[in-house]
């Protein structure tokens, strides 16, 4: 797995990320891991999709049900009402 490392990080942003870390009671890797995942989008995507699945399998339907999960039959049954 690659690695990353800042040089010259700024003294404000590395107490924000000490601050968040300590919260959240991570390490400071783990922290700014989490932070790059939700700044560049991988993490909401994966947590939306688990989020999508978990109201499927609640309503009664197969987590992958094209039914569900294809914006153009929700919008055409929408469009039916």
């Amino acid at each position: 797995m690659p690695s990353l490392q800042i040089r010259e990080l700024p003294d404000d942003l590395y107490q924000r990320l000490v601050l968040r870390a300590r919260r959240a009671h991570r390490s400071l890797s783990q922290q700014a891991l989490d932070d790059l995942a939700k700044v560049l989008g991988r993490g909401s995507a994966v947590k939306r999709r688990a989020l999508l699945e978990r109201i499927a399998v609640e309503a009664g339907h197969a987590p992958n049900d094209p039914a569900i999960t294809s914006p153009e039959i929700l919008i055409r049954e929408d469009r039916g009402r």
